[in-house]
C-alpha cells in the first residue's frame, strides 16, 4: 500500500467514526419490533399473492 491508499484509507475511517457518532442514537436505526416485522411479512405476502394472481389472469 502506498502513501495515497494509507491516507485514503485514514480519512475513511475518521469519516465513518464522525458517521457512527452523529447516528447513533437516531431512532431510525433502531431495530425493528415484533409488530412492525409483521406487518412487513404481511404485506410482502399480500403482495407475492397479488402478482401470482396477475399472472394467472
Amino acid at each position: 500500500m502506498d502513501s495515497t491508499d494509507a491516507r485514503i484509507a485514514v480519512e475513511l475511517e475518521s469519516r465513518l467514526g464522525v458517521i457512527d457518532s452523529i447516528e447513533r442514537d437516531d431512532p431510525a436505526r433502531s431495530a425493528l419490533t415484533g409488530a412492525e416485522l409483521w406487518v412487513f411479512v404481511g404485506v410482502a405476502g399480500m403482495i407475492t399473492l397479488l402478482g401470482v394472481l396477475v399472472l394467472a389472469l
